[in-house]
């Protein structure tokens, strides 16, 4: 919309009509919630993709309650860009990869996947191998029309807001199933608890092993910055090649916890921290942010000083573009075979971003061991402005 100067400066009487307010709680149509249900109840290990449209629509409960009747893992879509089932739940799996080959390998142990408005799939790179299994049955709920059925075929489609429609799905759950659900829900959710369990110790002890590193390893920087945070802060994660850890070792768990991008773009992290501030002012906000994420618009750490917004920039520092590079080495080009990347490395001269953001009116300092980071994170939290910590990460990555 662009309105011509002259426009914007007139001055008009004008007679607001009264507003129209639309009522987006769109219900599934019954008869398809019942097949959707009947299938649900037959299969024998189904999956739930939980999407954006969960969080934005705040069923996390009523995804929460269908889980449960039945004891289904639930995993986020590819490229979740808020909290769209608590991480803390025994039934959370997990993000979804976003390369084809695990993709497919996550999905390969179900025998229905159930997309609560999930994105069926975006990936990071081209593949020969197509990320669904054969045989594997889809049902899929979601308010955006133009999703159902677009790359795979739906047994079941409904158009409807998981809101509104999936406290329909487990009355209909609950007519098969009995009350309780299904028969071996709780073996369902014994299991994937354990499996959460076991995953997550197998990690935070990788994070441990690695804390005496210097450079600091990544994995090891997250669990202390989560062990540090309160449980509502809110995290805005545009770690990217440094994510590892962030879903397991953070406890958000409703749909204002937690945001991070939705596409492959990046830059988005330190302006999003600060409109994050502005809607949840009473909540802590901390930014998980890789060095070049931070230098498409490095800026907002002057718009943070000049209104005020305590945000904590945690910049993890490996003076790369760390995340093309690993895509690059993937695609077994030339950088597969010599070991050289071509305009990835932020170096000649090193970025300086304890003085870039003083030079903006923020203060910081640079964290170079694990055992520091926790202290360094109290203090940005509790100088009641904006602080950044300048993390030096380990800038290797497996080849």
């Amino acid at each position: 919309l662009s309105l011509p100067v002259d426009v914007l400066n007139a001055e008009r009487d004008l007679d607001f009509l009264a507003p129209t307010r639309v009522d987006p709680r769109i219900r599934g149509p019954r008869a398809a919630v019942r097949d959707l249900a009947r299938r649900l109840a037959r299969a024998r290990r189904p999956l739930i993709v939980a999407g954006d449209c969960v969080a934005h629509g705040d069923a996390l409960a009523e995804l929460a309650e269908v889980a449960e009747l039945l004891g289904a893992p639930v995993m986020t879509e590819p490229v979740a860009s808020t909290c769209n089932f608590p991480f803390t739940h025994p039934l959370y799996a997990g993000a979804m990869p976003r390369l084809a080959p695990q993709i497919r390998a996550a999905l390969g142990r179900h025998d229905l996947l159930f997309s609560v408005g999930g994105d069926l799939f975006t990936l990071s790179l081209p593949s020969d191998v197509d990320p669904m299994p054969p045989g594997l049955d889809v049902v899929h709920l979601d308010v955006d029309s133009w999703e159902l059925g677009k790359n795979y075929p739906a047994a079941v489609a409904i158009l409807g807001d998981p809101k509104a429609t999936l406290p329909d799905v487990a009355e209909a759950l609950r007519t098969e199933l009995g009350a309780a659900g299904h028969p071996e829900a709780a073996t369902r959710r014994a299991a994937q608890g354990a499996t959460q369990a076991a995953q997550r110790a197998e990690l935070s002890a990788r994070a441990q092993t690695e804390a005496g590193r210097v450079p600091i390893s990544a994995l090891a920087a997250v669990q202390a910055l989560a062990e540090t945070v309160a449980d509502d802060a809110v995290v805005v994660d545009e770690s990217i090649s440094s994510s590892a850890g962030v879903r397991d070792f953070f406890r958000c768990r409703d749909p204002k916890s937690f945001f991070s991008l939705r596409g492959g773009g990046i830059g988005w992290g330190l302006p999003a921290a600060l409109g994050v501030k502005l809607a949840l002012p009473s909540r802590p906000v901390v930014a998980l942010v890789g060095d070049g994420s931070a230098m498409y618009t490095i800026q907002a750490l002057w718009t943070a000083a000049h209104e005020g917004l305590a945000v904590v920039a945690v910049i993890f520092n490996n003076h790369s573009y760390r995340i093309l590079k690993q895509r690059t080495l993937l695609l077994k080009g030339f950088s597969a075979e010599d070991g050289h990347y071509v305009a990835m490395d932020l170096d000649r001269p090193f970025i300086d971003f304890v003085g870039l953001a003083r030079s903006l009116g923020v203060p910081g300092e640079r964290v170079e061991k694990t055992s520091d980071v926790a202290p360094a994170l109290g203090r940005g939290l509790a100088s009641g402005g904006p602080y950044l910590l300048d993390l030096r990460i380990d800038p290797a990555f497996e080849r």
